[in-house]
């Protein structure tokens, strides 16, 4: 059977599938937000998202994580306005600021590749072709939650979700009249680090349509003697409509523009000047139309069609940087321009259904990305473009043959244009006891990252192309144990994992050619612990615990520099221990607040960004403070205040992290 028939056969087959099975696609978004106040506590106990893409009570899930929610409240109690921060609250994330804060920032989800995590926004992928995406500066408003789904996700969500997804989530309007809310702030640090907040929203409805219509801007001057000086601005709609009680249609949009100075170079913050002259601008649009069917509550079904498009622009010049002959290290020091622009859009249906102790979804997804990158300056080139389409069908079962116990299996084929077909399944077991606060849990599953356009077809006279690169490929075993809940006024989590990572794409030379070749050699591995925990004490106070010890160890290393990667050890910028403990206060009176301690265990890093010798980095401890007081019904004050005993450490080698810094703000709701 040739790829042609291939594909024809997996769309016959999935849209048979999605004839006949009478599924159940959940409301993902209708489920997502209650018809609430905006400052309502909203947590996601009940229903969960991102895990599977369809809205299911989070006790038929056995994947550990799956209904991890940041909140509303989260959101507005972080230890900074920026998305990014809200993340350090989940066990086994660490924020990677490789050239210090203020610069380019990845997450890394249980030790994986950066381009191992798939970002969505109100369901929509965002990520870079390749699997790429860039936290800098991302500050949302009209923000409702921020989903997180560890482990491996490709069964449901394809390539890249390797190490987990994380989704952000627009606020479904209210019933009611216009509700607006109106917030301000402005911040500083102890050395440099100026910054303000403007944001605003206005949301309500009536019980057949919501609107939540919102818009900010925000600005970060940075703690280095040059600024970052970036700028944030995005503005975001959110529409419901339900004509008729089984059926109903939500349009989402979002637009977010960043742009930034790019004052620390790749050796360091110290041992070469700042760069006055390097500049990146990234403006990202996202767009969707779901519309979902649910004539009984025992099936339902949904389609969306969906479009992100993403300009990006890096601009530097020739600085004439003085490098000692015998530094060690390169400054890439040039005229050079770099613009791409991205464009993916995406159709996909569902239909889930629910019959006895069973519950079963299928689903269909098409995909086309488009991309043309240019380049002038000193490497001038040919514009590239290039483009490459994709078909996925897949298919969950849930089976509940007891109370106590789901036993759940998903698979997901999928076949991207100038690939093999690839099939990531996935199996997963949970039991419950139905007296003691007890659960067990197991998952096992595949995940997968297609190569990115350039490194398969890219020509130019120092990489030759690779049509045949196959995609990264991972295997990962996980186990844990959940204990309390059920109304008990205590809670903890245990999971253990095993993940590792195969076909790694590496740039090697080929012999007897000048030009390098992208091969698929790498191998490394992830182990680890992680953790959740949390107590209500005495009246409004709660403490709680997250974190992760993880190790990884290189396997492969062939097209890498043994020095910088020896087989046996662990891979650079992973530390060993991510954790944190906070003591929240949230009383029926005006006051909330809450004091939390991380820490970040050693690592070892490259001396440059993205090589040099390997050196060790000692862990750090930072403590952070946020309190919350509403001094009217309509009218809130808030302070944060971050690296609270100003302590010194480093985000990598050469780049110190933030010194103290303290906010103030205000919001105010009419």
């Amino acid at each position: 059977m040739n790829r042609s028939s291939v594909r024809i056969a997996l769309l016959a087959v999935t849209s048979l599938a999605c004839a006949v099975t009478h599924p159940i696609q959940a409301r993902a978004q209708a489920a997502d937000t209650a018809a609430a106040p905006a400052d309502t506590v909203f947590r996601l106990e009940s229903m969960v998202v991102t895990a599977t893409r369809v809205a299911a009570p989070g006790q038929a899930l056995a994947a550990s994580a799956l209904g991890h929610a940041v909140t509303l409240v989260d959101l507005g109690l972080a230890a900074s306005p920026y998305a990014l921060e809200a993340l350090r609250d989940v066990p086994g994330s660490f924020m990677d600021e490789s050239v210090g804060p203020g610069g380019p920032t990845i997450v890394r989800l249980r030790a994986g590749e950066e381009v191992f995590t798939q970002i969505l926004i109100d369901g929509v992928q965002v990520n870079q072709n390749g699997g790429f995406f860039d936290f800098q500066g991302l500050a949302l408003s009209n923000l409702d939650r921020m989903e997180v789904a560890r482990g491996p996700q490709s069964a449901v969500y394809g390539s890249s979700a390797v190490s987990g997804v994380v989704h952000l989530l627009t606020p479904r309007g209210p019933e009611g009249p216009p509700r607006v809310t109106l917030k301000g702030e402005g911040g500083s640090a102890v050395e440099e680090g100026g910054s303000w907040r403007l944001s605003g929203a206005v949301r309500g409805g009536t019980p057949r349509f919501r609107y939540s219509l919102g818009g900010g801007a925000a600005y970060s001057r940075g703690i280095y003697d040059l600024p970052h000086d970036t700028r944030t601005a995005d503005g975001s709609l959110r529409l419901d409509w339900a004509p008729a009680p089984s059926w109903d249609a939500t349009v989402t949009a979002r637009r977010i523009n960043v742009e930034s100075l790019l004052p620390v170079r790749d050796a360091g913050a110290t041992r070469v000047p700042l760069d006055p002259n390097a500049f990146n601008e990234r403006t990202r649009d996202v767009e969707a139309l779901t519309v979902r069917f649910a004539p009984s509550s025992s099936w339902n079904a949904y389609v969306r069609m969906s479009r992100y498009n993403e300009d990006f622009l890096y601009a530097d010049e020739f600085d004439d940087v003085s490098v000692p002959p015998d530094a060690g290290y390169f400054v890439f020091d040039a005229n050079l321009v770099f613009e791409s622009a991205l464009t993916r859009t995406t159709a996909e249906a569902a239909v889930a259904a629910a019959a006895g102790p069973v519950r079963a979804t299928v689903g269909l997804v098409t995909e086309r990305e488009e991309l043309l990158d240019r380049i002038s300056g000193d490497f001038a080139s040919d514009p590239l473009g290039l483009e490459r389409s994709s078909v996925a069908g897949f298919g969950e079962v849930a089976w509940t043959p007891t109370a106590d116990l789901v036993v759940g299996a998903g698979v997901r084929l999928e076949d991207y244009e100038g690939l093999p077909i690839e099939t990531t399944p996935r199996a997963s077991l949970r039991w419950t006891h139905a007296d003691a606060p007890v659960s067990l849990r197991m998952v096992v599953g595949r995940a997968y990252k297609a190569p990115n356009l350039q490194q398969q077809y890219v020509d130019n006279p120092f990489i030759a192309s690779n049509p045949d690169l196959r995609p990264e490929r991972s295997t990962s075993v996980e186990a844990g144990v959940d204990l309390g809940g059920r109304g008990r006024p205590w809670s903890a989590g245990l999971t253990v994992f095993r993940q590792s990572f195969d076909d790694l794409i590496r740039t090697v030379a080929q012999e007897g050619e000048e030009q390098q070749i992208n091969r698929n050699l790498g191998e490394s591995r992830a182990t680890g612990v992680e953790w959740e925990a949390g107590v209500r004490l005495s009246g409004p106070w709660r403490i709680e615990t997250q974190g992760a010890w993880i190790e990884t160890e290189i396997l492969e290393n062939s097209g890498l520099a043994t020095s910088e990667f020896p087989v046996g050890e662990s891979l650079p910028f992973r530390p060993s221990f991510v954790g944190s403990v906070t003591l929240a206060y949230q009383g029926a009176g005006p006051l909330s607040g809450r004091l939390t301690a991380g820490r970040r265990g050693s690592q070892t890093v490259l001396a440059e960004r993205f090589s040099g010798p390997r050196t060790p980095l000692d862990g750090y401890t930072l403590v952070w403070a946020s309190a919350s007081w509403r001094a009217q019904d309509r009218v809130r004050v808030f302070a944060r205040v971050g690296n609270l005993l100003d302590t010194e450490y480093r985000t990598a080698f050469d780049r110190m992290g933030s010194p103290a810094t303290g906010a103030l703000g205000m919001e105010v709701v009419f």
